[in-house]
């Protein structure tokens, strides 16, 4: 079977614009009208390629691009995207003025970042674009809502030099089998909301991410967060509608050997042949994103079929059993997780093998492995 990576690749992922618009446009039809999508692409893209995910999302409909690092929203920037910037968590002090320059959506997640923010604009000589954060129970960044009056106070106070876009919070369990949390969540950022309103009147308001998006559609306001679902995934307890995988990981056969019964693979000898076995050594490992949960236990598929990941996963390498799959022979192509010729190997399935969830085998993959566009023109690397 041929893929996309070429012969000079050892290691590659193939990311679908394509995909990427589809399911942010059937996230999208599933909205009220009047309420916009904000594709987040921080981690990379979730992995994907910042730049790849971000396209893709604008061309299924998305209106905002959400990440967690000032220098993020910059390279967005640089590369063109004009669109509306959020960045998620905390900016630093260096990195304000820049942002505030480039039009770019700051957070403010504590009542002393309104005068540190306001002091950076005033200095830029234009108002700062700022977005509030509450925090009503997932208990990372955010105003507590004790706080909120004296968040209005000194937002008044700094009025001339703040633009107050948007109000919003983070369920931390929106995908829980009991949505009363994330109601009491909900219910406690309106009364934030009903506290700093007369400083922000214009401010939208977002709080619902992928599971919220899909399950509470009370929660969806004026905007909402598109993460996992936007990659082809959605969190547990959520239906999910017909996604399209974004990502497909593979390496390449790079020896292949018979060994008979009693010998044994991979570091720790964790693997004995019961008899003679095809065993193909594939270049890619923990060192690349390869979860080392997945030895003995997980699979590759290769020829069309699935093959067992057989011994220990090492740094670069990691050893399968292809008895089953006939003619495999270096140079052939093996997929780690996505969908490839009909046979679809999700993260979301290699991550219930490996104890963890999707967003962190999309994002484990190492930057050192190029991302490759397939389904919207010819194979490209990504920045």
């Amino acid at each position: 079977m041929t893929g996309t990576g070429g012969d000079a690749l050892l290691r590659w992922a193939d990311v679908d614009v394509g995909a990427l618009a589809h399911n942010t446009a059937l996230i999208r039809s599933r909205l009220r009208p009047a309420t916009q999508v904000m594709a987040m692409v921080k981690a990379y893209g979730y992995g994907h390629g910042t730049i790849l995910a971000a396209e893709g999302a604008l061309r299924g409909g998305a209106t905002w691009l959400g990440v967690f690092h000032g220098r993020e929203a910059l390279g967005l920037r640089e590369h063109g995207f004009d669109v509306p910037v959020l960045v998620v968590g905390p900016s630093l002090r260096e990195l304000l003025a820049p942002l505030i320059t480039a039009g770019v959506d700051i957070s403010i997640l504590d009542v002393d970042d309104v005068p540190a923010v306001a002091e950076a604009a005033a200095a830029a000589g234009r108002s700062a674009r700022v977005q509030l954060k509450i925090d009503t129970g997932l208990g990372r960044l955010g105003v507590r809502p004790g706080r909120v009056d004296d968040l209005a106070r000194v937002l008044r106070d700094h009025a001339a030099r703040l633009e107050v876009t948007g109000m919003f919070t983070h369920f931390a369990d929106a995908d829980a089998a009991d949505p009363s949390f994330t109601d009491e969540q909900h219910r406690r950022f309106l009364a934030a909301v009903d506290v700093v309103r007369d400083a922000a009147p214009q401010a939208m308001l977002h709080c619902a991410g992928s599971a919220a998006i899909l399950r509470m559609p009370e929660t969806h306001h004026n905007l909402v967060r598109l993460g996992i679902a936007m990659y082809g995934y959605v969190p547990a307890n959520v239906d999910a509608p017909p996604l399209r995988v974004a990502m497909s990981l593979f390496s390449r056969v790079v020896q292949v050997k018979t060994v008979r019964a009693d010998d044994t693979l991979g570091y720790g000898r964790t693997w004995r042949a019961t008899g003679s076995r095809r065993i193909a050594t594939v270049g890619i490992g923990y060192g690349q994103g390869v979860r080392i949960e997945l030895s003995n236990r997980g699979a590759v598929v290769v020829r069309g079929l699935r093959a067992p990941i057989v011994g220990r996963v090492s740094m670069d390498q990691i050893t399968v059993d292809v008895s089953d799959a006939d003619g495999v022979e270096v140079g052939d192509e093996a997929m780690l997780f996505g969908e490839w010729g009909g046979e679809r190997l999700g993260a979301d399935e290699v991550a219930e093998v490996a104890g963890t969830i999707p967003h962190e085998i999309v994002c484990g993959v190492s930057s050192v492995v190029e991302r490759r566009r397939v389904g919207a023109g010819s194979a490209t690397v990504s920045t």
